[in-house]
């Protein structure tokens, strides 16, 4: 009877012991603090920074035939490594590939660098291009990358550079090409034929797609616009000075870089080939033209970027350009780089081509309560990077009033994507605890908001096609209460506004 009662004793103990265990376990939390979510279906490690799987893509390269009336083609597997963009890629593949699939010799030629932005290309080719047999040869090769690039999504203009400079054709550019060249002989042809007009006709319209370059708001980046041109007498300079003042078309976040409307070159301009053999363009712009910079706010490296990587991207055989104010030369700017000396006054496409952006679109909240893009002008690097990419949306800065926004956006930072993680079209994004935090009173619209905010931006990139949230390393059901986290998220299109009543621009 002593051991039974003994027996219940410790059995009594041990319940209220249990009891109080259990009690504590669930008293409530303090005011104001968030539960992080339990760990589940984690990584294998912490995502941080950023992870960029190799990715291959099906490829069709373009080889002239040798005798320039066709082009063969062959599919290939391309391998995209990190920090490349896929048309540099391609090229590099191509020239690769050239010496086994043609005849032509293209000799040491590669790649020195591959600009792709706003969906233009631009491939600057070593001078080991120049060593081709023929005119025509020449020709081929370059339209055989920009057939092969413009058979790449999302390409819609190639422009080829040999050491920096556009090669000429009969005294004229090729200009950027937007539609696949069918026949090198038959190009060949006709722009032999444009050369023989102009020996005979000093008047006759010649057209051409150049590539101009405009800056952008906020004075950070100069970004590529193609436009079909008319030169008059194969005179392009002009018709170049006036499109960069009509400013730009097609990208809402890029500004004239010469006022429109006002006379302000004293003379007109020539190209002059110096005693080292180098072709000059020169400039003077009245006193006028300062008085225009300090009234838009533009600063000198931006209209010297713009005119130069327009000019000399486009003008055959053109080195440099010099710019004067009132007869004064451009000798110095100051850039974001730094800043830029020019020797003699002679301003060379290389000093800005490190000042090329590109553009990205960033989803964001409007006051009807969908979503709408914004075009945010970024670096080329950030234009294909994830990871910066959100970082820009976390930013993003409309003023004082602005109507689109990033639901609880005060209380987010960049540094709040601790790492984003890409592989088999994926891309796997940690959160940090404050994020999580911030998230946990919004409705359901804002809770939907901010996380389709985030996937439509990430999956305008050619590499994501989906998209998963993490918080610190650990799987959340949810960040609000509205949309399940746990698993891939598409982007959608239906919460995307198709009217421009609310927005922020």
């Amino acid at each position: 009877m002593r051991k039974r009662t003994k027996l219940l004793a410790l059995l009594a103990a041990a319940s209220l012991c249990l009891s109080s265990c259990m009690f504590r376990v669930q008293e409530p939390m303090a005011a104001g603090e968030i539960s992080l979510p339990e760990p589940s279906e984690e990584p294998r490690s912490m995502i941080l920074g950023e992870t960029l799987s190799n990715t291959y893509s099906d490829v069709t390269l373009y080889f002239a035939s040798s005798d320039g009336t066709a082009f063969s083609t062959v599919t290939r597997s391309i391998r995209r490594e990190t920090g490349k963009t896929l048309p540099g890629a391609v090229v590099d593949a191509l020239l690769a590939a050239m010496p086994s699939e043609t005849s032509r010799s293209i000799g040491d030629t590669r790649a020195l660098s591959c600009e792709y932005a706003c969906g233009t290309v631009t491939v600057n080719l070593s001078l080991d291009a120049r060593s081709v047999q023929s005119l025509q040869d020449l020709l081929a090769l370059e339209a055989s990358i920009s057939n092969t690039l413009l058979d790449i999504d999302g390409v819609s203009a190639v422009n080829v550079l040999i050491g920096d400079v556009s090669e000429s054709f009969f005294q004229l550019p090729l200009g950027a090409q937007t539609a696949e060249t069918t026949s090198t002989t038959a190009l060949y042809a006709q722009m032999l034929a444009e050369g023989e007009r102009l020996e005979q006709d000093d008047s006759a319209v010649i057209t051409r797609t150049a590539l101009l370059y405009f800056p952008t708001e906020g004075g950070d980046w100069l970004i590529p616009e193609r436009r079909a041109l008319e030169g008059r007498g194969g005179d392009f300079v002009l018709p170049l000075i006036d499109a960069l003042m009509a400013g730009p078309q097609q990208e809402p976040c890029a500004v004239a870089s010469i006022p429109e409307g006002v006379e302000l070159l004293d003379e007109n301009p020539k190209v002059v080939t110096l005693s080292s053999g180098e072709r000059l363009l020169s400039l003077n712009f009245s006193s006028a033209l300062a008085n225009y910079l300090a009234f838009s706010g533009l600063e000198v490296w931006e209209l010297a970027g713009s005119i130069t990587l327009t000019m000399c991207s486009f003008l055959p055989d053109l080195d440099a350009v010099r710019i004067m104010v009132n007869g004064d030369p451009i000798t110095m700017c100051d850039t974001k780089d730094g800043i830029i000396q020019f020797p003699e006054g002679m301003i060379r496409r290389g000093s800005f081509s490190s000042r090329i952006g590109s553009t990205a679109s960033l989803y964001l909240a409007s006051p009807s309560g969908a979503l709408r893009p914004v075009t945010q002008a970024v670096s080329m690097l950030t234009a294909r990077s994830p990871r910066s990419l959100l970082a820009e949306l976390f930013r993003f800065d409309g003023g004082d009033g602005a109507a689109l926004r990033l639901p609880v956006s005060e209380s987010l930072y960049a540094e709040d994507v601790l790492g984003v993680q890409v592989s088999g079209g994926v891309a796997k994004v940690n959160l940090s605890a404050n994020f999580y935090r911030s998230c946990q009173g919004l409705n359901a619209t804002d809770e939907r908001n901010l996380v389709y905010a985030m996937v439509n931006t990430l999956c305008q990139l050619e590499t994501i096609h989906a998209v998963r949230f993490y918080v610190e390393g650990y799987a959340a059901d949810t960040l609000a209460g509205g949309i399940y986290l746990k698993s891939a998220l598409l982007p959608n299109p239906g919460i995307i506004a198709t009217t421009t009543d609310d927005a922020a621009r």
